[in-house]
């Protein structure tokens, strides 16, 4: 029987922070392609609040410790939110190329071990945007800066050969995702936001080839 191991890598939408059915959207995603006829096992590696710079010094390790010699193991990162954060008298987390420098690594490297796919930044939440989620700390997010990541994560996986999902275009549009946004913690989607983001997923030709479709 196929002994089939996901590491879903990332941050706190890996994680599904905010959401009132604590399933994010790679719960939802896993329960839609359960199946008696192989053994699904998935890892969520979402660290909330982090950036690319923290998940390049743990992703291997992590993944590592979860996948035995002989099953199926395969990784799908998503990150890059928490990059665009801006501290208030701090400035941003982590600039557009350092970002970029970050995703290549990873997943270039693990693309020379593993199968893997690269889900999309996701919209940022302007609508609550400053958001102060600790005392003395606020966060704010502009949109234009993630869609620029976005755009520059997509042109480096095309280089790198690696499936990747623009989630952020269509969730963009979608004023009930967008809305979902106001319903959840007040930093990420509610549940409805997450469920929408795992049907994206789940309709993607690159995540379905894993299941033989």
């Amino acid at each position: 029987m196929r002994d089939l191991r996901i590491s879903f890598v990332g941050d706190s939408y890996i994680n599904g922070s905010g959401d009132e059915h604590c399933l994010g959207w790679i719960g939802r995603l896993c329960e839609k392609r359960f199946s008696r006829d192989f053994r699904l096992t998935f890892y969520d590696l979402g660290i909330r609040g982090a950036t690319t710079d923290e998940i390049r010094g743990r992703w291997k390790q992590e993944c590592h410790a979860r996948f035995p010699a002989g099953a199926d193991n395969r990784i799908v990162f998503q990150f890059g939110i928490n990059d665009v954060a801006e501290i208030k008298e701090a400035g941003r987390r982590v600039e557009e190329e350092a970002s970029v420098r970050n995703a290549v690594q990873m997943v270039s490297e693990a693309a020379q071990s593993y199968p893997v796919l690269w889900v999309g930044v996701p919209p940022a939440n302007v609508a609550c945007s400053p958001i102060r989620p600790s005392e003395g700390l606020e966060i704010a997010f502009s949109q234009e800066t993630t869609v620029s990541l976005n755009r520059r994560y997509t042109e480096a996986a095309i280089s790198l050969g690696v499936p990747y999902l623009d989630i952020q275009s269509p969730l963009l549009s979608d004023q009930d995702y967008m809305t979902s946004l106001t319903r959840g913690d007040r930093m990420h989607c509610d549940g409805n936001g997450y469920a929408m983001i795992a049907d994206l997923v789940d309709s993607w030709d690159a995540w379905s080839a894993w299941f033989g479709e």
